[in-house]
This record gives structure tokens, sequence and C-alpha cells, in this order.
């Protein structure tokens, strides 16, 4: 019986040191997002070590004698503790990458990121992994020691704030002053437009097959325009770059303004085909 209410005052203890830890990430959550990555992860640190502290109280106060046990246990198994320790190795190297993590911050909770060619939010930093919930709602359980030996592109970390990046190419014959005079107006008539220098602004990349960062570039012969304009953050700036494609393409077929495309000629040689051109 005493065992039992060992363990039942260990589960409340633990229980409401959780809750009261809880309750304050839901107050200063909204104000400051590392202190909350801090306290996350040091509650999971608190509520395991109250647990298990508690259980070996209550053990050892029902069974004096398991103590000596135990000890005799430990002294004749020391092989046995080496091999067990270099099992849970791992296990030990995830819970200090996470304990740093947690206190370098190199991304908090609810940032978007770039890890392994995903894009994802950092959804949960636990004790020995961290959840990465991905663009398409699928779970990334990465091991905390994985992020201190790879690169991590955080979206989030000082400014959130993204460059919105459209590249279009017109044909030759089109009116370049015209179609960087409606891209202009295009981006900066968007309701997700953020306001920064001289933003938004189109630039001439380059002309016909010639090296350019154009995506389309040596494919297809035209005037090569990039659109720069900003955005709040990296989904915005996904969703706002397919919106400004879209309305440019709506205000160029207006204004009679072409978009380039790749043109192919066939040239037929009658002597290759032999008599009669067959």
């Amino acid at each position: 019986m005493g065992l039992f209410f060992g363990f039942l005052a260990t589960y409340l203890a633990a229980y409401i040191v959780n809750v009261v830890i809880h309750r304050y990430l839901a107050t200063v959550s909204s104000k400051e997002k590392g202190l909350r990555t801090i306290m996350n992860f040091v509650r999971r640190m608190v509520v395991g070590v109250i647990a298990l502290v508690g259980v070996a109280i209550s053990t050892f106060a029902v069974f004096p004698q398991a103590g000596v046990a135990v000890a005799s246990v430990f002294v004749a198994a020391g092989f046995a503790s080496i091999v067990i320790g270099l099992a849970a190795q791992s296990s030990l190297a995830n819970i200090f990458s996470g304990i740093i993590i947690s206190t370098s911050q190199p991304f908090n909770i609810n940032d978007a990121v770039l890890y392994a060619n995903e894009w994802a939010w950092v959804e949960d930093i636990k004790l020995t992994f961290t959840i990465l919930r991905t663009w398409d709602n699928r779970r990334l359980v990465v091991p905390n020691q994985l992020f201190l030996n790879s690169t991590l592109v955080n979206y989030d970390m000082k400014d959130s704030s993204k460059l919105c990046i459209v590249f279009v190419t017109i044909s030759y014959d089109s009116d370049v002053d015209r179609a960087i005079e409606i891209m202009k107006e295009t981006a900066s008539k968007h309701p997700d437009f953020l306001p920064a220098g001289n933003l938004p602004v189109v630039h001439l990349m380059d002309i016909g097959n010639a090296n350019t960062s154009a995506p389309d570039a040596n494919t297809v012969p035209g005037l090569y325009l990039r659109l720069l304009s900003r955005a709040k953050d990296q989904p915005t700036n996904f969703q706002m770059s397919k919106d400004l494609l879209y309305s440019i393409g709506k205000e160029f077929m207006k204004a009679g303004i072409k978009f380039a495309y790749p043109k192919r000629g066939i040239v037929m040689d009658k002597e290759e085909n032999g008599p009669g051109g067959k």
C-alpha cells in the first residue's frame, strides 16, 4: 500500500509541475518564441527527473533492503554497466544535443525550415528527437544529434520576410518598358506585398540566349525580366509568386505583350532520303 501511495504522490507531483510549466508557456509563447523552446524542453526534463526520483524513493522506502541489493548488482555487473552505457550512448547523445539545441536555438518551435531538402515547420523538440511537419502534412522524426552535424536553413531566424522572385520571358517585339511597368504595378497591388526599400523592382536580366540566372535560360530566346517583391514569410512568398505569375499573364494579354516560347524548324533533305525524296 505504501508503494502505491508513493507512486501516486510521484504522479501527482509530476502532473502538477507539468501543468504549471505548460500554462506558463502559453503566456510567454506569444511574446518570446525562444523562451518557449527552452521551457518546453526543460518541462520534459523536470517531469522525467521527478518521475525517476519519486519511483526510486518510493521503492527504497517500502523495501529498504532493495538498496543493498541494487548496490550489489551494480558492483557485480560492472561489465554489464559498461555494455549498457555503450548501448545508450546514442540516446544520451541525442538528449545532450536536445539541450544544446534548446539553449543555442538554431531553430525554435514553429520556425519554418529546410532540412534534407524538405520544407517544414518545427512542430516539437523532444528529449531525443525533433518533429518536423512538412508542407504536405507529413511528420519527419529526426534524432537531435543529426542537427548538430548537418546544415539546416531557418527561414524565420532574425527576419522572417522573404524576397519574392518572379521570372518572365517576353518576345523580342514586345514593349519591354510597358512590361516592366505592368509587373511593378501588379506586385505593388498584391495584398501580401510588404514594402521595403525600392521594391518592387524589375530588372532586364538578359537578351537572347546569353548566360542568365533565369530558370529557362538558353532554351527560350527572348527578353528575360526579373521581378523582386517582398512577402512577410516563406509560405506567403510561395503563394504570392504564383499569384503574381497569374496576374502578370492576364495583364500582358490585355496589353498585347507576348511571352516568348521555343520554336523549332524541320528541314527535309531530299538527297538523304534517296530517289524521289522518300
